[in-house]
């Protein structure tokens, strides 16, 4: 399908994705630790006092602490076309608990894939009159997005040695995608003087102008309602030594299982049918990652990751466009101001970094590229912590031809640790 649309108007309502990402079923949504997204919108490491970052499984076992995580953002975008929008949204909770000795079980929720609820109306086409109707016709789309997919994951870390860990993580994938289709279709009249009609629209044609007024006509209501089912394996290792700490993960796509239901309604005729489709098994991810400590309190990470395409049937992508394969490299450093008294907070971290992302589609490729910066402070022995990061890039545009997205996304972590299921001695 051609991207000719004409954006009017962007509804945001707990939508995740930070650019306009209308193809699959969405932006997949990668990162959530906001200490890793400081530090190059990266995933395997955070720059704080035990190295522990929640997106990344083979870290989570640094902490004996029952750890409760809860994270939030809010994201401006603005293109050359469309004044900017905001939108804010709860991007992660999740639990760890010990469950013996460096092991740690958790589980929790977050979105994995979702399109800005957004409405896409096109401009009226005309067709003349020929011999299946005596009359010129005018035609036009409106469309209306919401929706995506949700994950609900469960995760086990443990450390098998002393220079070796390991996470695992299983995730259930579940969620509704609606798209919702006006079809307008009207027998039209041209006229060169203005009058008390239904004018649909006005042509300039130098020195003259016309005016479009609709006559007979018919509006045709297609929704379709997608319900995703499916699951993810994630495996990840970590290796440690003094200096340099490197990380592997590979993740595999379950069956994507899609119910669409469509229902189309024209003249007061209503017609609906269930269609069912199943996509295989399938690699989703394989990154590496690598740290370099400078000292004992500062560090360079560097990681390269590649995003598979969820496995979806074409049928049920949004405009029949399936998503691209994505590949990044990101680049991060930190520093630790430590606080040796003994005071309310402990470590003030400091982190920065940047990222280049390449979305391949099967006819173009685009980049996306951009700067983060972040900040995070430790307090009561180092068992609670804030952060903040702010990401700052530009994205070459797959909806709008020649144009550019710019965005800027602000987010904030919250992580509470307790000692609840330690073991204490008797007294």
């Amino acid at each position: 399908m051609k991207r000719i649309f004409i954006l009017i108007m962007f509804n945001y309502c707990c939508s995740q994705a930070s650019g306009l990402a209308l193809y699959g079923v969405g932006e997949k949504n990668v990162n959530r630790d906001v200490a890793s997204i400081s530090l190059g919108n990266s995933t395997f490491f955070s720059g704080n006092k035990y190295g522990i970052s929640i997106s990344s499984t083979s870290s989570m076992w640094k902490s004996a602490l029952t750890r409760f995580t809860i994270l939030s953002g809010i994201n401006y975008i603005k293109t050359t076309s469309f004044p900017q929008q905001i939108q804010h949204n709860l991007m992660h909770f999740s639990i760890l608990l010990p469950v013996g000795n460096k092991k740690v079980f958790g589980f929790g929720l977050k979105p994995a894939f979702r399109t800005n609820s957004i409405e896409i109306k096109e401009d009226y086409q005309y067709f003349g009159a020929n011999i299946v109707t005596s009359t010129p016709i005018a035609f036009k789309k409106n469309y209306y997005i919401n929706g995506g997919i949700s994950e609900m994951f469960f995760q086990y870390s443990f450390k098998t040695s002393n220079r070796f860990s390991v996470g695992l993580q299983y995730s259930f994938l579940f969620g509704n995608q609606s798209i919702d289709e006006e079809r307008y279709t009207y027998n039209i009249e041209i006229d060169s003087v203005d009058y008390n009609g239904t004018m649909i629209d006005i042509i300039d044609d130098g020195n003259d102008t016309y005016y479009i007024y609709a006559g007979n006509g018919e509006v045709t209501y297609i929704q379709n309602s997608h319900q995703f089912s499916g699951y993810q394996l994630i495996s990840e290792g970590r290796y440690n030594l003094e200096k340099h700490e490197y990380v592997c993960r590979l993740a595999i796509s379950g069956r994507m299982k899609v119910k669409t239901t469509k229902t189309q309604n024209s003249d007061n005729l209503v017609y609906s049918n269930d269609l069912f489709n199943t996509s295989v098994v399938k690699f989703s991810e394989f990154s590496l990652g690598y740290h370099y400590k400078y000292s004992k309190n500062s560090g360079l990470i560097m990681e390269s990751q590649i995003n598979y395409p969820i496995n979806i049937p074409k049928q049920v992508a949004l405009f029949n466009t399936l998503p691209p394969h994505e590949y990044s490299i990101h680049l991060g450093n930190y520093f630790q101001f430590v606080n040796n008294d003994y005071v309310f907070w402990n470590n003030l971290n400091i982190r920065s970094g940047g990222y280049v992302k390449r979305f391949n589609f099967s006819d173009q490729s685009f980049l996306d590229y951009g700067l983060t910066f972040g900040l995070g402070i430790e307090y009561l022995a180092n068992t609670q912590s804030i952060d903040i990061a702010i990401r700052v890039g530009e994205r070459e545009s797959y909806i709008l031809n020649n144009e550019k997205e710019n965005y800027i996304s602000l987010h904030f972590g919250i992580t509470t640790g307790e000692k609840w299921f330690m073991k204490r001695r008797r007294k």
